[in-house]
């Protein structure tokens, strides 16, 4: 097989794990779900006669799917590739690979094809959910066709972007949010060059090219509404196809100047943080004597002559805040932010109708906020998870540092190395409260539920990091729940306002939908460590999510916002207090000595 035995190894051990077939059984269910809910939606109980009204149904709802499955595919496919490498390297295995007679081709494409084959697995079992659409009309075969195409295509490129981004950076916080924020910036600087410059070619922009939203949006558009469907969409494949190739290429020839950890090498910086100047005592002994010095005795020698610094009353948060706990070199991802939210800035004050269009701000807003909430709980399990893989947890727990401040130094620890994503949407809530963009009362709303919900993404990162002992398992359980929370809020709003805000015949298929959503979220949070408080979260919080949609788009703001304050400061408090009490962290510490 080209990709040599670690593709032959995922293809025979992966369906064995029970939740392959769960995973592909469950997804199909929410596409049935979600069709019946915009069936709903859109239709209701009434009895259809008109073969037009199937069509447009049918082709609605191919374009949700085709924008959902889009979405997840551009998602979990880089960072399951950027985890599966990033999570051999917590575990010291990487290196064992390294030292293996694979050749650097074998190992890359072998990482990449078998991270990406569960990814490959649920696009093809969501095929026949989409082939359905053609029996209502409104869709033709070729559209369905190019639709799968872009998305397998976006996946792939996606993929071996993170893959690239893995193999480079040494920390799994790193590859996770750079993998996020590059994914984020190819599209937002595809769409910002594009309307700047107005550069065409074959009457393709850039946008077309790099953006696999425009390429499904015109795959899905009627046939005859601009005759370059098959352009943009065979544009984006092959744009796609070789971008691959290039990162692929990269990823084999950096593979072994990269890794080991030249970059940023691992047993210099767990846990200290700090890189002393070489020593003149160091250099003289080596001009003296003859002998080679390597310059990790320089530090050592540095260091001895140094005083200790003083840790904290809490020395875990004083870790967190004054040491290197996460690398040395956090600017990359603190920059790619930086960019990324200069550009909603940009989309804002760039286009004239401004003040014509009243929900740029919520976008801009909104898009950043769900960008920084996914980058916190990112932050949060790999702060857990790095130090179960090293071993340096199973240290920590056997001190008599108390639960409290094991915790909360970790949760503060989290935002503090996450500052930027938390301070940026509130300095530009601030700024446009202070123009006149956005009301006082507004500004008020948003800033205190970012804040609260910064603080729930940071707590799922540490409970699903003391539940799951499996690193990669604690990351997708994470990452997807905090995905799905806020995808789901974001699809049901779009069906609302598709329906034109008729709740009345709706309300059955949403509690359906919800009810879905309530049993996802139990088994995320509660499955291994059921509680009453993790029940009645499960229970409540996407009702309550629903309840919150449908007051911000009638206007009722004060009600949205005391019931999200309600539901998710109860959800954070239900993770933090079972976390901070001793039965609670002792099971974890049982847990982390026998993973």
């Amino acid at each position: 097989m080209f990709a040599g035995p670690i593709i032959a190894r995922e293809v025979r051990t992966a369906p064995r794990a029970l939740r392959y077939h769960v995973g592909r059984a469950g997804y199909v269910g929410v596409l049935f779900v979600l069709m019946w809910t915009a069936w709903q939606s859109l239709i209701g109980y009434r009895e259809v006669r008109d073969l037009g009204v199937l069509a447009r149904f049918g082709g609605i709802l191919f374009q949700v799917i085709s924008l959902l499955q889009l979405t997840l595919i551009l998602f979990f496919a880089p960072l399951a590739a950027a985890t599966a490498v990033a999570h051999e390297k917590d575990r010291r295995t990487f290196l064992l690979l390294l030292l293996t007679d694979l050749s650097n081709v074998e190992i890359v494409v072998g990482k990449l094809a078998a991270s990406l084959l569960q990814i490959a697995s649920l696009l093809a079992t969501a095929a026949p959910v989409s082939f359905l659409c053609l029996l209502l009309g409104g869709v033709s075969p070729a559209q369905v066709g190019e639709v799968f195409l872009v998305t397998a295509a976006a996946g792939l490129v996606g993929g071996s972007l993170g893959l690239l981004v893995a193999l480079w950076r040494d920390r799994t916080f790193q590859s996770l949010a750079l993998t996020m924020l590059v994914v984020a910036l190819v599209v937002g600087l595809a769409e910002g060059i594009s309307s700047l410059t107005g550069f065409r070619v074959g009457g393709l922009s850039l946008a077309d090219v790099a953006n696999p939203y425009r390429s499904v949006l015109a795959a899905i558009a009627p046939s005859g509404s601009g005759g370059g469907v098959t352009r943009s969409t065979a544009a984006f494949a092959v744009a796609s196809a070789v971008a691959s190739a290039l990162l692929i290429a990269f990823g084999v020839a950096k593979l072994r100047v990269w890794n080991p950890g030249s970059s940023e090498p691992r047993e210099q910086r767990e846990g200290e943080g700090i890189v002393a100047a070489e020593a003149p005592d160091a250099l003289a002994l080596a001009t003296t004597t003859g002998l080679h010095v390597p310059r990790r005795e320089h530090r050592r020698i540095a260091g001895a002559a140094r005083p200790y610094r003083v840790p904290w009353a809490n020395p875990i948060i004083w870790r967190e805040l004054r040491t290197r706990a996460y690398g040395t070199k956090p600017l990359i991802i603190k920059g790619a932010y930086a960019l990324f939210f200069a550009l909603g800035v940009a989309y804002f004050y760039a286009a004239p109708d401004v003040e014509a269009d009243p929900g740029r701000p919520a976008r801009v807003l909104g898009a950043v906020a769900i960008l920084s909430l996914i980058i916190v709980n990112a932050q949060g399990v790999t702060a857990l998870t790095s130090e179960r893989d090293i071993g340096a947890l199973d240290l920590l727990l056997v001190t008599e540092l108390s639960p409290r401040q094991f915790i909360f130094g970790k949760l503060y620890g989290v935002l503090y190395n996450a500052k930027e994503m938390v301070a940026l949407p509130v300095f530009l809530t601030l700024w446009l409260a202070s123009t006149g963009k956005l009301s006082g009362e507004n500004a008020f709303f948003y800033i205190t539920d970012f804040l609260l919900l910064c603080h729930f993404a940071g707590m799922l990162g540490l409970h699903s990091a003391i539940t799951y002992t499996n690193s990669r398992q604690a990351v997708a359980n994470s990452l997807g729940t905090i995905f799905f929370l806020m995808v789901g809020i974001l699809l049901c709003a779009f069906l609302i306002i598709l329906s034109d805000r008729e709740f009345n015949r709706q309300l059955v298929s949403f509690a359906i939908f919800i009810g879905v959503g309530s049993l996802a979220l139990f088994g995320s949070l509660g499955a291994r460590n059921p509680s009453n408080a993790i029940g009645m979260v499960a229970l409540l919080t996407p009702f309550c999510s629903f309840y919150c949609v449908i007051s911000l788009l009638i206007g009722n703001l004060g009600g949205a916002f005391l019931v999200s304050m309600g539901v998710y400061g109860f959800a954070l408090l239900a993770m933090l207090v079972p976390a901070v009490s001793d039965f609670d962290i002792a099971l974890g510490r049982t847990s982390a000595i026998q993973g």
